[in-house]
């Protein structure tokens, strides 16, 4: 009995980052809409043309501020977990120089640009990107933002938020509870499966593999966010890019992005 409460009480520290986030989130969203609505109907005129007109770029900014709400409420619990990360690490960082720092940040972006562009080619490639109606509707959503806004919510807002949830505190708990391998993994299919969708939701497993891989190898928190911010920002820029993406999602491109990737993944196995 005691064995079971155990358990119980694990899976629900695991879960509840989760549901806390999902209700931060929604309630954020709520009143956004609430706020929308009313603005919508008591003053219309240009500012609703002007609105309809950027209606993706609105959505946005509203998704990236109820991310940033959703972590909000997470904060004591990511604090506590980066306190153990660093307790276990000791005084490790500070024996790195600043230009085997410098190299190390590098290889991580490489690492991350390599990884989401040839996954992305890959899954082009095999038409399985197409096999979703969902997928290709966010994809509408997400492309339709204003490219500077873009940029900062991908590059910036949704890796915070998600590293936050993720692997700053989802990830740091299974990895503690059922060790690293265990936890790379579940912690990924977590990942995936907060996407919604088929096609996003195998990218976020793999993704989310290597992101918690790197988290593992590099231990400092700002490695899993700069490569999340790094993989984000490469796909987002190159699908305005038609020239390189010509170049990338064919055969050889594909081959030569998941092989650098392993390069960089084989480069970071004896970190610890």
């Amino acid at each position: 009995m005691e064995e079971k409460r155990v358990s119980f009480q694990k899976i629900w520290e695991v879960l509840f980052p989760f549901l806390l986030y999902y209700m931060a989130y929604n309630a954020a969203y709520l009143i956004l809409a609430f706020v929308y609505q009313t603005s919508m109907k008591n003053i219309g005129g240009e500012y609703g043309q002007f609105m309809a007109a950027h209606e993706a770029t609105i959505s946005g900014l509203a998704g990236g501020l109820c991310s940033l709400a959703g972590i909000f409420p997470l904060l004591p619990m990511l604090k506590k977990e980066l306190q153990t990360r660093a307790e276990e690490r000791g005084g490790e960082a500070g024996t790195i120089t600043a230009g085997a720092r410098v190299f190390g940040l590098t290889k991580i972006v490489v690492f991350a640009t390599a990884s989401s562009l040839g996954l992305n080619a890959l899954l082009t490639l095999i038409g399985f990107a197409e096999t979703s109606e969902t997928y290709r509707r966010v994809a509408d959503r997400q492309y339709g933002v204003a490219f500077g806004i873009g940029l900062v919510l991908y590059g910036v807002v949704s890796p915070l938020a998600e590293e936050a949830l993720f692997r700053g505190v989802i990830y740091n708990r299974l990895r503690r509870f059922l060790g690293p391998v265990v936890g790379i993994v579940s912690s990924a299919l977590f990942f995936g499966l907060f996407h919604g969708n088929l096609v996003q939701g195998v990218y976020g497993t793999v993704m989310g593999i290597l992101i918690a891989y790197v988290y593992e190898r590099r231990g400092g928190f700002f490695a899993p966010v700069l490569f999340h911010a790094a993989a984000n920002l490469a796909v987002y820029i190159v699908a305005y890019l038609q020239g390189v993406q010509a170049v990338l999602f064919t055969q050889a491109g594909c081959a030569v992005l998941l092989a650098a990737a392993a390069g960089c993944a084989w480069t970071e196995r004896g970190r610890r």
